[in-house]
């Protein structure tokens, strides 16, 4: 099953609970037909309405289109019963709370991160415009709204509550790993070479910076014998491939496609240093798998980020700085002493 990290997070939280005693199901938009089945313990539906769900199925991207689309469809279906509506993001959120209030049960929403600060850097200026309108009107009311509002990064959270969120009701969670699968001393994958291993996992959209990783790559195997492994998959492939070969880095950056999560821990044991470039990020699930398997980190200063990685962690770096990021990673290379204390610093919040 290919899992992205929120996805991950949402089912990771529903097996705990189902372990705890609970009784948990998961509201999908339905891909193909609409249907019921089993992970684990953990019951999935998968709902449509019309066909809007199907008609706006993307695996390497969750669109707008989708999102607007869901609540409607959830709304529509059949779903008494639960004590609790946890709704993620705005719009399940607005969902979460109306179908809380129909069957009088109680209204979760969780903001896994903002890309309120970066917008204007992703999408044009009247849609950027649009989409800070309404995370600044959205995510306030959905914390008066509901029960309890939680977010993945406390940098969002504390300015939800600037925004007029009632403190009370707005908590900091940052992601968790399964320290039984994330751990040091993990057999490797078959990445294992003379070479040394950049490795990173992330979606390829815009906000993930995986551009300024590949920029950065020049400088880094002028200096040093490396390649950049990049798993993922999205709508931004087809122009980090451009930018590959306008570098003329094919023999330098491969691209293995969206690996399971099940594959993680092998393909970050194998590595030599995880890059994370990111944009903006809440508590990065990745980041924390990574030091959970105690590898040294280079990621940007954004966001959740430095919330979980310290200097004695790994390195953080401005965005969108490609010369940061290529000195940041040939000082590691260079320094196997200091890889090793990153190593022994890794702290887990």
């Amino acid at each position: 099953m290919l899992l992205g990290g929120i996805e991950v997070a949402l089912l990771e939280l529903s097996k705990s609970l189902t372990r705890l005693g609970h009784e948990v199901t998961i509201i999908n938009g339905a891909s193909n037909g609409a249907a019921e089945f089993h992970i684990e313990d953990v019951k999935v539906k998968t709902i449509d309405l019309a066909g809007t769900m199907r008609r706006t199925w993307d695996p390497a991207n969750l669109r707008f289109a989708r999102q607007v689309a869901f609540p409607f469809a959830a709304l529509a279906a059949e779903l008494s019963g639960f004590d609790i509506y946890h709704g993620h993001f705005y719009t399940s959120g607005v969902a979460a709370n109306v179908l809380a209030r129909k069957y009088r049960g109680a209204a979760v929403n969780t903001i896994h991160g903002s890309y309120y600060d970066i917008w204007r850097y992703i999408e044009p200026p009247i849609i950027s415009s649009m989409y800070r309108l309404t995370e600044r009107t959205l995510a306030p009311m959905l914390a008066r709204m509901s029960k309890m509002q939680i977010h993945t990064g406390g940098y969002f959270a504390r300015r939800v509550i600037k925004w007029g969120a009632p403190p009370d009701k707005v908590v900091t969670i940052h992601n968790g790993f399964d320290p039984h699968v994330f751990k040091p001393g993990i057999a490797a994958s078959d990445l294992v070479g003379d070479r040394t291993i950049l490795f990173t996992a992330r979606r390829l959209v815009e906000k993930n910076g995986l551009e300024y990783l590949i920029s950065a790559m020049p400088d880094i195997v002028a200096q040093y014998d490396a390649e950049l492994v990049i798993a993922g998959d999205g709508p931004h492939k087809q122009h980090l491939q451009k930018l590959v070969a306008r570098h003329n880095l094919q023999n330098d950056v491969s691209f293995i496609g969206a690996v399971p999560h099940s594959k993680l821990p092998q393909l970050i044991s194998a590595s030599d240093i995880v890059v994370i470039p990111s944009l903006m990020e809440a508590s990065s699930l990745f980041l924390i798998e990574s030091m959970a398997c105690k590898r040294p980190v280079v990621a940007t200063n954004v966001g959740g980020i430095p919330e979980i990685l310290n200097e004695g962690c790994g390195v953080l770096v401005s965005p969108r700085d490609t010369l940061a990021i290529s000195q940041a990673i040939n000082l590691l290379i260079a320094d196997q002493g200091l890889r090793d204390e990153d190593r022994k610093s890794t702290r887990l919040n």
